[in-house]
């Protein structure tokens, strides 16, 4: 698996590709996600509205996952570990 922690993404994401050849259940959105730029405009791609290709990566990991799961993270080793994880994980 291939991810990226990206500290600039509120959320999580998953390529279409990834979560179908691993059997994640789809569920439609019930709302579109409104995508920001860096600078908070609104990206000129317009909203998700569905399952789409996030390139090369399997997943874009956000800010509402790692401040839940607050993961110890050494960019210098290159090692990510759960050791602070919430019990409700």
């Amino acid at each position: 698996m291939t991810a990226l922690l990206d500290s600039g993404a509120f959320s999580c994401y998953i390529d279409q590709r990834f979560a179908e050849k691993h059997g994640f259940k789809m569920i439609p959105l019930k709302h579109e996600i409104q995508i920001l730029n860096t600078d908070a405009s609104p990206n000129k791609g317009d909203a998700i509205t569905h399952l789409t290709d996030i390139g090369k990566l399997d997943m874009i990991i956000g800010m509402s996952y790692l401040c839940q799961h607050n993961s110890e993270i050494n960019w210098q080793a290159g090692e990510w570990k759960y050791s602070r994880c919430p019990s409700t994980c």
